[in-house]
């Protein structure tokens, strides 16, 4: 369920920063609560095409725009894995660093994956309009060594996975920049027919 504290109508859209601070590290066990119910979890975002997501009707917009928050166990791969699903995540563009408190040490990650389509041959094809963001904690800080996560395996990977679709119209650019992380300025116009004509002919159809 959702926090009962937050008013009617409102949008779950932190920002990297705010994945980090209040979800990733008391993930962690280290301080802080979590919101129930605003991150997806039990959902491996990698082994499914991301039509097939849970996403919320609140996370959906005009023009296909879509997108949802998933806690995962594992990171993605830096490219394509023997297709599936009909598809996969490849990465693209330079890895982020978040920084904790005085700025010296990385705290965690966030790389950016473009979804392509895979023909019957394993041959990888364009990027469609679905993206993702993995934000991940950096478990060789100082901070998250002697972290003790409760139920899962010190070993495992603390991880969030935003998977979203571009809307097909650019949308204009905020009054004020300043406020809007600029990872998220990735708006383009594309042909709306592409994400279908691509799933057809992965499928042979």
């Amino acid at each position: 369920m959702a926090n009962p504290n937050l008013g009617a109508g409102y949008v779950f859209q932190p920002t990297g920063r705010e994945l980090v601070d209040h979800y990733l590290i008391p993930r962690a066990g280290l301080g802080g609560d979590i919101f129930p119910g605003l991150i997806v979890e039990g959902v491996d975002v990698l082994s499914l095409r991301p039509r097939e997501l849970p996403f919320s009707p609140d996370h959906k917009r005009d023009y296909g725009e879509v997108w949802g928050f998933f806690f995962a166990a594992k990171i993605a791969g830096e490219t394509c894995p023997t297709p599936g699903a009909g598809g996969c995540w490849v990465r693209y563009g330079p890895e982020k660093a978040y920084y904790g408190e005085g700025g010296r040490e990385v705290v965690a990650f966030r790389r950016r994956f473009a979804y392509h389509f895979t023909w019957n041959d394993g041959e990888v094809g364009s990027p469609t309009r679905w993206r993702m963001k993995e934000y991940r904690l950096n478990r060789d800080a100082a901070a998250f060594r002697s972290a003790h996560p409760g139920p899962e395996a010190p070993g495992v990977v603390f991880v969030v996975h935003k998977v979203y679709r571009k809307p097909m119209i650019p949308q204009p650019p905020p009054s004020d920049s300043s406020s809007s992380e600029e990872e998220d300025s990735e708006h383009y116009i594309v042909d709306p027919r592409l994400d279908e004509i691509m799933r057809k002919l992965s499928e042979g159809n």
